[in-house]
């Protein structure tokens, strides 16, 4: 991975979701195209505020004394958001796969690599463009609670390095 793109994670960050006997392939944050509907609306409803405000004269204080803690209302939902995707990691080790998400209550979900019988990654039109991809995982079980992971970012050289993991360096 590539460091300084904004998806590299610090090594430290990570060692409390990994066994002391595992290697760690890959460990990256998910995109920040995940944090796009959030960032957007949060702008639009500032722009809106901002034009209720302007619009209305002085005199009327519903809209100028209740845009203020909508406006806050809504940067903290969206500064929400911003910190749940920057705790959000994505791990293949040698013996699993593993995501963490969530900011307060917290999720990690894990498969292990031994019962993978079919891995996948798609990409959407828009996730070519800014470079994203969605990774399906396969198991005999199928009650698993890692099935699809979105937003994974570069899915192209992730996707070589799981194969790595999954079928082991090719012996020519």
């Amino acid at each position: 991975m590539e460091p300084g793109d904004g998806s590299t994670v610090d090594p430290h960050t990570i060692r409390r979701y990994l066994l002391p006997s595992e290697t760690c392939a890959v460990a990256v944050r998910r995109h920040w195209a995940i944090i796009l509907r959030p960032l957007t609306t949060t702008a639009l409803g500032l722009a809106f505020l901002g034009l209720l405000i302007w619009y209305f004269p002085a005199a009327n204080l519903a809209v100028h004394y209740g845009a203020w803690p909508l406006g806050a209302v809504l940067l903290l939902w969206c500064a929400g958001h911003v910190l749940a995707w920057r705790n959000d990691y994505f791990i293949v080790t040698d013996k699993r796969i593993v995501l963490a998400t969530g900011l307060l209550a917290r999720r990690v979900d894990m498969l292990p690599l031994a019962v993978v019988t079919d891995m996948s990654y798609r990409r959407t039109p828009g996730g070519r463009i800014l470079g994203h991809g969605t990774f399906v995982m396969e198991s005999a079980d199928q009650d698993q609670p890692l099935k699809e992971v979105g937003f994974v970012p570069r899915p192209d050289a992730v996707y070589l390095k799981v194969c790595d993991q999954l079928f082991g360096p090719s012996v020519d």
